[in-house]
């Protein structure tokens, strides 16, 4: 009986305790969700050989984060995922976005802004604004890769050369609006040509173009790697790749006179995220040193702090001088990147 008094009392009071105790405050609630951090990223950021996987793991131990990555097979996709969810936001951080497709949300208040810890480290010419909207991880120059073994190049070309009717059927690109790569091109092309020139190179691209592929993992990896065409739109350290990982020197960059227009990544904390926390860990961590050295043989990129372990095959491929780097101000970007991609579509049949 003595047994059975002290568990009736024990449960009486047991269960008063429950029923007065305070609810739970709003910021162990947040502790609660903070568990998990969503991100938003495209395919080869996530792939298996790509910079994500390189160091989420070493993230989430001492972050103590649960990430769940969502990935898309372009940019493009990703950014119409981010418009449609605006009011309602299921990620807390986008990776991957680049300098034209926040041309293209920087007016939507998608972003929150946030100043990284080592903002001060990343060159001023990298930063997509002044309010940090967008954080830079890495940047590279969008160029046209050939294979030497199949077409050669005496020298440096001007890029309206590559409508001559020489190169019929023998160019691959990317679609612009869906593939980051095939939007570069359409800037690219602008801001290196005169309007006629503008024109008659897109009119002439027309019929030397074979295929516009998706996106850049078709183009390369499925098309221009398996012998479809001898040139192909990608990277100026896409050769790089090539040199360090195959020990081959066959696949390079075709020299434009014009100069090259640079394409830079970033990643964002999103607007009304669950986990802004989070989020603002994941770029800081981003910039950190380890991931920075990863870059390079990630994303065959160049990262955006200084790094003593690139490549020496890095030193072996065109690399634009700062006089040779192509700018386009970003609200000329906003005014009229929609309009130029519905004329680029127009002349493609898209």
């Amino acid at each position: 009986m003595l047994w059975a008094s002290i568990f009736l009392t024990v449960f009486l009071l047991s269960g008063c305790a429950r029923k007065n105790s305070a609810p739970i405050a709003p910021a162990d609630k947040d502790k609660l969700v903070s568990a998990e951090l969503t991100v938003y990223a495209y395919d080869s950021l996530t792939a298996e050989w790509g910079l994500i996987p390189a160091f989420l793991s070493d993230f989430e131990k001492t972050s103590g984060l649960k990430v769940k990555m969502v990935k898309f097979t372009d940019t493009g996709a990703m950014l119409s995922q981010l418009i449609l969810e605006k009011d309602q936001p299921k990620a807390d951080v986008v990776m991957g976005l680049d300098n034209l497709n926040y041309a293209q949300i920087a007016n939507k208040n998608i972003l929150e802004p946030y100043r990284p810890v080592l903002a001060d480290k990343i060159s001023s010419d990298l930063w997509f604004d002044k309010n940090f909207t967008l954080t830079p991880f890495d940047y590279g120059y969008i160029g046209f890769v050939y294979d030497s073994r199949k077409i050669k190049f005496a020298g440096p070309i001007s890029l309206k050369d590559l409508v001559d009717s020489k190169y019929k059927d023998k160019i691959i690109i990317e679609q612009a609006g869906l593939s980051s790569p095939g939007t570069q091109l359409l800037v690219w092309s602008k801001s290196a040509l005169s309007a006629v020139d503008y024109d008659k190179f897109w009119l002439g691209m027309k019929d030397n173009v074979l295929t516009v592929a998706p996106d850049w993992s078709t183009a390369y990896y499925s098309l221009f790697l398996q012998g479809e065409a001898p040139i192909v739109l990608s990277y100026l350290t896409s050769p790089a790749y090539h040199i360090d990982q195959e020990k081959a020197n066959n696949y390079q960059a075709v020299p434009i006179k014009e100069g090259y227009f640079r394409q830079v990544e970033g990643v964002a904390v999103i607007k009304g995220a669950t986990n802004s926390n989070g989020a603002k860990k994941f770029i800081d961590y981003v910039l950190s040193q380890s991931v920075q050295d990863k870059i390079a043989t990630t994303q065959w990129m160049w990262p955006v702090m200084p790094s003593s372990s690139l490549p020496v095959a890095f030193g072996q491929i065109i690399t634009p001088t700062s006089s040779q780097i192509l700018y386009m101000d970003s609200a000329i970007l906003s005014a009229n990147l929609d309009q130029w991609l519905k004329k680029y579509n127009s002349v493609f049949g898209l």
